[in-house]
């Protein structure tokens, strides 16, 4: 079988060749088509297909259109046998020479470039002249027009100056002059045909009999705007487009168009990159005629009344299923906002609810980085992280509660996922704005791929996970507040709040569970002579030193505060007057070990009380402080009496 390799491990790990494919708006007309195409010739062929896609709804050159553009630096180039590019689909022109030199600089394997040439790469290209020339020598020859304007692409785009170009040979051909005023550019979108039903009605010497358009998108919008300035198409002024997109033909009227072999060229793509790839010679240029259809916005009658309704029945099948996937998305996003963990994700997809979604399987895979909770990994970096994880799955229609294994992201999916069967995945970024969280794959059954509104599904998803990002920054943020709070940030100890909260606790608890409570009194000897002899930073490692020794001496769960200065306070459970005064001695070894091997021209000491609040003992703890305080302050002046709170060492003294 063709797709098998002989000994060499694919990276879908099931044997087969990987062939990659780069496009942009996986749901538009030409790209499904594509990719129904491909889809079909990988699964009879036995390939694993791969497409890397992305949408740009929300700008091209915007923080969203970059996030978009990042899935480039998902494709692990080196891992592919061949490439199909169809950059014509990619607005963002840094993308596109960004995807052409990671081809370069990390893979020799072959590639095809689809309806566009990229430098020496074989090219199958659609014809682009010479169709235009013929629909507006229709116009002319058929219907006897001689003001024919054209709604062209912009100034600068290949397609747009090859399609004008055309228009004025058509005009030429038949004796008419060309006159610029008649030329409005447009962005081969809708967005500019109110401005441009504007201009060729209000703007002209004379209206024009006829509008050639350079694409679908902006005849079937130059249809409706001329509506609403009360001209009816093709009654007053007839329209053509170019391309022959599905809703062309279920306009009303139906568009005479340009119709592109899109089929037979993404047949020839794969053909000819199979040849490739098996070490055979191909063409440089591989070239398709396009052919006009004629319609009934020309003012022919194009089209049959029964295949007109049939049309119409699909559309308005069509609008209802979008309404449906509006909706989902809407309760998605509503159920998701109360999301805590990216693994919950999966249970409010509401993917599978739609009807006739023909969904296999799925993948939310987030990348891994710091933290304990996903999303791990965001960075507004061009890149992926080396690790991912599938945090959520639907396998076969289903969704499966898992939480995969972490995986190499340049494998794309967890093992899980390996059939024996042609694996075709689309991948899509996660995202917000440009903040990449990882990527989603997905995959169908025979030939269908994503909805008109997937790309709305996909922003939710990537707003939901920004959402969890913000609030575990707040929680973290909070959590710091609340230690800081409570937490003395020389020592690492309770401060005097977090003493006065906790003991607290501690004391009612005694007396709940009938248990014996220490309090224990510590403050350091002669801080202020280690301040003013030897500097504050020295004082600050002495206070350091206390809270160390009271850590070593203290039993798990006792309370450790500095409540202020050079004082301290302990708080633990079921002591008695032999393990208080374990903790004094454990506290002093300490201390001696330090002065010891410090090397410090001072001496680390500190004085200590304590009291034992009995479990049938009516006193406070306010007054079991007060008493432990003065066990302290009778330690402390025996050891002045003594002379045993000297700081400094012998040779300093």
């Amino acid at each position: 079988m063709n797709g098998y390799y002989s000994g060499v491990e694919a990276m879908f790990d099931n044997g087969r060749k990987n062939i990659c494919v780069i496009l942009c708006e996986a749901a538009a007309h030409y790209q499904e088509q594509v990719c129904r195409t491909l889809t079909s010739y990988a699964r009879d062929k036995g390939y694993n297909l791969a497409y890397f896609t992305f949408f740009v709804c929300y700008g091209v050159y915007t923080k969203n259109g970059m996030g978009e553009a990042n899935i480039i630096n998902l494709v692990p180039y080196e891992n592919f046998d061949g490439f199909i590019i169809c950059h014509d689909t990619i607005q963002n022109k840094q993308a596109v020479k960004q995807i052409f030199a990671y081809i370069k600089e990390r893979t020799r394997k072959p590639v095809v470039t689809l309806r566009r040439a990229w430098e020496d790469y074989p090219c199958i290209l659609a014809e682009n002249k010479g169709a235009i020339k013929e629909i507006v020598q229709h116009f002319v020859d058929v219907h006897h027009f001689d003001r024919i304007a054209f709604f062209s692409g912009p100034k600068d785009h290949p397609d747009a100056i090859t399609r004008l170009a055309d228009y004025k040979e058509g005009l030429a051909s038949r004796g008419i002059d060309y006159d610029e005023k008649y030329v409005f550019y447009g962005d081969f979108w809708r967005k500019l045909s109110k401005e441009a039903a504007q201009y060729f009605i209000t703007k002209l010497p004379e209206i024009p009999q006829a509008v050639v358009c350079a694409n679908d998108y902006m005849a079937l919008s130059l249809c409706n705007e001329l509506v609403n300035f009360g001209k009816i198409v093709p009654k007053d002024i007839a329209v053509s487009g170019f391309d022959d997109i599905w809703e062309a033909t279920i306009n009303m009227p139906p568009v005479t168009t340009v119709t592109m072999p899109v089929e037979k060229m993404s047949e020839l793509a794969f053909e000819t990159l199979e040849r490739m790839m098996n070490g055979g010679d191909v063409p440089r240029v591989q070239t398709l005629r396009t052919v006009p259809v004629i319609r009934d916005s020309c003012g022919c009658q194009g089209m049959d009344m029964e295949t007109a309704v049939r049309k119409r029945v699909r559309q308005s099948q069509e609008y209802e299923k979008i309404l449906d996937l509006i909706r989902y998305n809407t309760y998605t996003f509503v159920e998701m906002s109360d999301v805590q963990r990216a693994q919950e994700l999966v249970n409010h997809t509401r993917l599978l609810e739609v009807e006739d979604n023909y969904i296999k399987n799925f993948f939310i895979c987030l990348g891994e980085g710091e933290g304990r909770q996903h999303p791990k990994y965001c960075s507004e970096k061009n890149g992926y992280p080396k690790q991912s994880q599938a945090v959520g799955a639907a396998v076969n229609g289903a969704i499966l509660q898992t939480e995969t294994a972490v995986f190499d992201t340049s494998d794309l999916l967890p093992r899980e996922a390996v059939e024996q069967e042609p694996m075709i995945y689309y991948f899509f970024p996660l995202h917000n704005l440009n903040i990449t969280f990882g990527y989603f794959a997905i995959s169908y059954e025979g030939t269908h791929s994503c909805g008109k509104s997937f790309h709305s599904w996909l922003a939710i998803l990537g707003n939901v996970l920004e959402n969890m990002r913000l609030r575990q920054k707040t929680n973290a943020l909070l959590d710091e507040l609340n230690n800081m709070y409570v937490h003395d940030v020389l020592t690492g100890l309770l401060n005097r709040r977090g003493f006065e909260i906790n003991s607290q606790e501690f004391y009612e608890k005694s007396r709940t569970e009938k248990r014996t409570l220490a309090i224990i009194s510590i403050d350091m000897d002669n801080l202020k002579i280690v301040n003013d002899k030897f500097g504050h930073k020295q004082g600050d490692i002495a206070l350091q030193t206390i809270g160390k020794a009271i850590l070593h001496a203290a039993e798990p769960g006792d309370i450790c505060a500095r409540i202020g200065g050079d004082e301290f306070s302990v708080a633990g459970m079921d002591y008695n007057e032999q393990k208080a005064q374990g903790f004094v001695e454990k506290f002093d070894e300490y201390l001696e070990k330090f002065n010891r091997d410090s090397g410090r021209p001072y001496l680390v000491g500190a004085s200590c009380g304590w009291y034992l609040v009995s479990a049938f003992h009516g006193i406070s703890l306010e007054a079991a402080i007060v008493k432990s305080d003065e066990h302290l302050y009778e330690t402390k002046r025996e050891k002045k009496k003594d002379h045993r709170d000297c700081v400094l060492r012998e040779k300093e003294a």
